[in-house]
């Protein structure tokens, strides 16, 4: 379980840089200019949930299954709400 614990925020940890390496720096082929692809909450969200449901059903390992897909949706709320809190709204 602990091991479990472990993995999770590694995976967690490696996703979030990545994606941010990809949406933020590198970018992506003009044929990848789409949403989920360029919108770093959407590549976040899926990615990690992706790798932690097919981790968890490939190694019956339920707690890195169920953790890192709350773990996932925590992490999109709160960069939602971010998000938010840093646009801009004109009033005309």
């Amino acid at each position: 379980m602990i091991f479990e614990f472990i993995l999770i925020l590694v995976i967690f940890l490696f996703i979030k840089w990545l994606t941010w390496k990809i949406t933020e720096e590198w970018g992506l082929p003009e044929w990848l200019q789409y949403k989920p692809w360029v919108c770093n909450l959407c590549l976040t969200f899926w990615s990690l949930m992706g790798v932690y449901i097919a981790l968890g059903l490939s190694f019956s390992c339920l707690y890195l299954m169920i953790g890192g897909c709350i773990l996932a949706i925590l992490n999109a709320l709160a960069m939602y709400i971010d998000q938010k809190q840093k646009t801009i709204h004109l009033d005309i």
